[in-house]
């Protein structure tokens, strides 16, 4: 067989013949899994905004079923032309409800900021830190 040139037997090597070293392992980064189903925090995270919407969901239903009810009691008992009271329960449950609906925005995670004022203003009202002073003082 003719030999060609750059043809190397064994492999590749470096100039003095010998073959270069090993790569190194892989190593994954250790930063939190990348795979949203390994992570236990997440997921009970997730769950529970999952059931937070479920329960918004059971509540808006309630709300419908029972103001359906309660026109038809007034058409039954007043009819159209008289005084439409079951707006008094509508606006009333009805602000419950859009504040329950605007709940499920608020969960936000407190910053650090946040959690070291708040635990100044916790040491403070026990008196273990005099008052204008910080916990690394």
């Amino acid at each position: 067989m003719t030999e060609h040139p750059g043809y190397r037997p064994n492999g590749p090597t470096d100039e003095t013949g010998q073959p270069p070293p090993p790569l190194p392992a892989y190593v994954p980064p250790s930063s939190p899994s990348p795979v949203p189903e390994a992570d236990a925090e997440l997921r009970a995270r997730a769950a529970k905004s999952l059931a937070d919407r479920k329960d918004f969901t059971v509540h808006l239903t309630v709300y419908w079923v029972v103001m359906t009810f309660l026109v038809v009691i007034w058409l039954v008992t007043a009819g159209w032309g008289s005084y439409f009271w079951p707006i008094w329960p509508m606006l009333g449950w009805g602000l419950g409800l859009v504040l329950h609906g605007l709940s499920l925005t608020w969960d936000q995670e407190p910053t650090e900021d946040q959690i070291e004022a708040e635990a100044r203003r916790i040491a403070q009202k026990r008196g273990q830190l005099p008052p204008g002073s910080t916990p690394r003082d």
